[in-house]
């Protein structure tokens, strides 16, 4: 289990999806219950051992034999709460993986009814970045003195504004993970076809837009961050899987389109959706961030 963090009576929990680093977890105090993670070979690891680099290094070395995740248990859960309590924390506030693709947030409200203080369970209806932005958002929120309340408020808030687009390099990993048919991999790799997908607001993922090539899927990413971001206030950020270069492509393509908010930098996916998603794989992310006292 991740250590146990406790400022100012409150701990923030989440789970390994948000990819969010050991070092970060330590610095802003957050608890991070890591994913078990059973490589290709049978070897037994966890995400915190085996890093986003790791998996990625041990992907292009081997792309037939996929690593395979396991949920965080409601007992590992608990175990959390508990420590965290013991610790002194006297509200608890868990943001985990959209509940739309996996069980983990039933898996924390779960645990949340046996839990010793108040807990609180927050369905990011997101994925990577977009679950570490709003937890991210909590610490800063937590740092700042703010009420529990009002930080689950404004943590919503953050969640309510967000949308995240992208767009796969190939179909093959959705293929391979049963999140698309043989039949559409086949179309998309002859006809040089680029899906478009986007994170709905209930937290499920679908196609809503099929691009000849990656230059008109990369523009089409751009006009609808233009669209999703009108007035002042906005920040972006961009998960990328494997091929840094591809920031500086996506972010040619946004200012393009004219694309103005305030970027945040950009951020590796780990294996929890890079299974799934595959090398060559970018995510703009926009969202708007709470005012801090």
């Amino acid at each position: 289990m991740g250590k146990i963090f406790v400022k100012n009576d409150m701990a923030i929990v989440t789970d390994g999806c948000g990819d969010i680093t050991l070092e970060e977890a330590r610095d802003r105090s957050i608890c991070v219950l890591e994913t078990h993670i059973t490589l290709g070979d049978g070897t037994l690891t966890d995400s915190e051992h085996f890093t986003a680099r790791d998996f990625w290094d041990s992907l292009f070395e081997n792309t037939e034999v996929l690593p395979k995740t396991a949920l965080v248990t409601p007992g590992r859960f608990l175990d959390c709460y508990k420590q965290a309590a013991e610790a002194g924390a006297k509200h608890i506030l868990a943001i985990i993986m959209s509940s739309a693709l996996s069980g983990g947030y039933d898996a924390a409200c779960q645990a949340a009814e046996q839990s010793p203080v108040p807990t609180t369970v927050i369905d990011s209806r997101a994925v990577t970045r977009g679950t570490a932005i709003q937890v991210l958002a909590a610490a800063d929120l937590r740092d700042a003195g703010v009420p529990f309340d009002d930080i689950v408020a404004q943590v919503t808030a953050v969640r309510d504004s967000m949308h995240i687009d992208f767009l796969v390099d190939n179909l093959e990993f959705l293929v391979r993970g049963g999140r698309a048919g043989k039949s559409a991999q086949m179309l998309a790799s002859v006809l040089n076809i680029k899906p478009v997908l986007r994170v709905f607001e209930d937290g499920s993922i679908d196609a809503y837009k099929k691009c000849r090539g990656t230059k008109k899927a990369m523009a089409e990413l751009a006009k609808r961050a233009v669209e999703d971001t009108p007035g002042e206030g906005w920040h972006y950020s961009l998960a990328i899987t494997s091929k840094p270069e591809l920031e500086a492509v996506a972010n040619e393509a946004l200012g393009h389109a004219g694309f103005k908010a305030s970027y945040d930098g950009p951020f590796q996916v780990g294996i929890i959706v890079g299974i799934y998603c595959g090398p060559g794989t970018v995510a703009v992310l926009t969202y708007r961030l709470p005012c801090l006292p």
